[in-house]
């Protein structure tokens, strides 16, 4: 059986641009906040199983255990060429 995704999210209070509509959400591990885009949301919707992790967390599970990061979304493309305007 596949092992469960990760999202990775901003943690709150890292100073960065923040998507509008994003929501708070907690990270799995350290409980940290951490800020959830609207695209990342409906991920999440559609795939109960998946963890999310702050950077912090996401970074240091992958120096133990490397994986694969997939592709982006079209709503998470358009979310970053929003920001970049």
């Amino acid at each position: 059986m596949p092992e469960p995704g990760v999202l990775i999210a901003m943690p709150v209070d890292y100073p960065g641009y923040v998507v509008p509509g994003s929501l708070h959400g907690v990270c799995h591990k350290c409980r940290r906040g951490v800020w959830i885009a609207p695209s990342s949301w409906l991920i999440l919707h559609d795939n109960p199983d998946i963890e999310v992790l702050c950077w912090v967390c996401a970074f240091a599970g992958m120096e133990k255990a490397p994986g694969e990061f997939m592709a982006l979304t079209p709503a998470q493309l358009q979310e970053i060429e929003e920001w970049r305007r």
